[in-house]
């Protein structure tokens, strides 16, 4: 198993007072990581870099999706180029022009991203993947349940995007530990992530 010898992810205290909605939930999770000190998110990013790049190895991947931060997101510009070194191409995604749907697209790093018009999103360019064509999928998460549940920004973009998945297609979140907290209520759209890739490293969810 791709997952064999990995911990199991800690569920971090609740807050107090507990937000009531998935709004508020992402208010607090965003406050969380705004609040962590730059050296502590470029450690993030490092562990990250160091975690994928040796699971992108085990898995032999070829394709793995990335994601372009937004705010106080984990950066992957680092774990782009290690990637690209280690002859894995990349994805990155991509909302469709009516804005319904998300794909993803083959990029050559960062630097080939675009700024898509009236949105802080940097896009790639080019014809769209195959959801079955990417074989590690690294994901930002607002904040993610032990169980796997992703509570994203809202637009439910991933979640209608992870189903086409190949069932053998691994999934990482990433966000702090502290994020790493049974948030709820749950939604029927809802999707589990395999695996979270906090400041402490790689753990399993479920």
């Amino acid at each position: 198993m791709v997952a064999s010898g990995l911990p199991k992810a800690t569920e971090h205290a609740l807050p107090d007072p507990q937000p009531q909605d998935k709004r508020a939930w992402r208010a607090w999770a965003d406050g969380q990581q705004r609040a962590r000190a730059l050296p502590d998110r470029k450690q993030h990013a490092q562990v990250l870099v160091a975690e994928v790049t040796q699971l992108a190895k085990q898995l032999n991947a070829q394709i793995v999706g990335l994601y372009s931060p937004i705010g106080a997101e984990v950066e992957t510009r680092d774990l782009a180029n290690a990637l690209i070194v280690q002859g894995v191409q990349l994805a990155y995604p991509r909302v469709r022009p009516n804005g319904e749907a998300m794909d993803f697209v083959l990029a050559d790093g960062p630097a080939a991203l675009q700024p898509r018009p009236r949105s802080r999103l940097m896009e790639p360019v080019g014809p769209a993947l195959l959801p079955t064509q990417l074989d590690c999928l690294v994901i930002p998460a607002q904040a993610v349940r032990p169980d796997g549940k992703r509570l994203g920004r809202g637009g439910g973009y991933f979640d209608r995007f992870l189903p086409h998945l190949r069932p053998d297609a691994v999934t990482i979140a990433v966000c702090p530990a502290a994020c790493v907290v049974a948030w709820q209520p749950l939604e029927p759209h809802d999707q589990s992530l395999q695996l979270v890739c906090t400041e402490s490293g790689l753990a399993v969810l479920g």
